[in-house]
C-alpha cells in the first residue's frame, strides 16, 4: 500500500483550482485514482482528500457504526452531506468545492499534508498552529501509538 506523504503549499486561483503537489499526484496515480478523488469535511477544522477506495473504507466504517447513537447519525450526515466528489484535470489541478474550502477557512493559499491513507487540506495559519502544538506532545503522542 502506498501511502501519502509529505507536507507542500499551494496556491488557489481566482477559479478555485489548485494544484496538487508532485509527490501527492503521483500517489495518486499509483493508486489509480489521478483524475478523480473525494473530498469531504475532516477533523480539527481541515478538509479530507481520499482515493475511491479509500472514501469507500472509510465509508465502510462510518457505515459500522450504531444508528441507534445520535452521535453517530450526525457525523454520519456531516460527512456524507459534505463530500464531494472531485475531478482532477489533466493539468493535475483540482477544483476546490467552495462550500468546504469555506468551511475550514481556506482562502488563498493550502497546505497539502500527506497524512497515510489520506490527504488533509488546511488553511496555512490553522496548519502552522497545530503543527506547532502537536509537536511539544509527539513523544507523548508516540508512546499511544506504538503500544
Amino acid at each position: 500500500m502506498d501511502y501519502f506523504t509529505g507536507c507542500f503549499t499551494h496556491a488557489i486561483d481566482a477559479k478555485n483550482r489548485v494544484s496538487i503537489p508532485r509527490k501527492i499526484l503521483d500517489t495518486l496515480r499509483t493508486l489509480q485514482s489521478a483524475d478523480m478523488v473525494y473530498v469531504t469535511v475532516g477533523l480539527d477544522r481541515c478538509l479530507f482528500l481520499y482515493t475511491q477506495q479509500g472514501f469507500s473504507e472509510i465509508g465502510g466504517q462510518v457505515e459500522s457504526s450504531s444508528m441507534g447513537e445520535e452521535g453517530n447519525r450526525d457525523f454520519q450526515r456531516n460527512f456524507y452531506s459534505s463530500a464531494e466528489k472531485c475531478s482532477v484535470d489533466r493539468n493535475g489541478r483540482l477544483l476546490l468545492p467552495e462550500p468546504l474550502r469555506l468551511l475550514v477557512g481556506i482562502e488563498d493559499r493550502v497546505v497539502f499534508a500527506g497524512v497515510g491513507r489520506r490527504v488533509e487540506l488546511w488553511k496555512l495559519e490553522e496548519w502552522e498552529a497545530r503543527q506547532a502544538k502537536s509537536r511539544e506532545q509527539y513523544d507523548t503522542q508516540a508512546k499511544d501509538v506504538f503500544r
